[in-house]
């Protein structure tokens, strides 16, 4: 004597299972889908499609702007990197001296005064 899985007494359990993978198949036969039911599985199809193609277009979107960052930086560097003046030279110096002399009618002496004088007042106010 074999027991069922319910505990009830006759057939064996194996007899059940097939027993009911056949009206399972028979019930799979006669169901069809309808045209709801296929309307759905296109929309979520194409959703889902729809969402995958707008995950791998900005991957490479964020692939390319990465990819320009780390091109373009160091152009973008060197176009705004910013070097001090040079200090003039004992010649420039002279030349500017020379001209505010004859501009200011003072003696070279006194313009080269000035130009130190202008050049110290301007390294205080750039140095603030």
């Amino acid at each position: 004597m074999t027991m069922h899985h319910d505990g009830r007494k006759g057939t064996p359990l194996g007899d059940d299972y097939a027993s009911v993978e056949r009206q399972i198949a028979a019930l799979g036969g006669a169901i069809l889908p309808g045209r709801r039911h296929r309307d759905e599985v296109l929309e979520h199809t194409s959703d889902s499609v729809g969402r995958t193609r707008n995950q791998r277009r900005t991957v490479q979107v964020t692939l390319v702007m990465a990819l320009l960052l780390v091109l373009g930086s160091p152009l973008i560097s060197a176009l705004t990197r910013v070097q001090p003046p040079r200090p003039q030279t004992a010649d420039q110096t002279n030349a500017a001296a020379l001209r505010h002399a004859e501009a200011s009618q003072m003696s070279f002496d006194w313009a080269l005064v000035d130009i130190f004088r202008q050049f110290r007042e301007r390294k205080r106010a750039g140095g603030r």
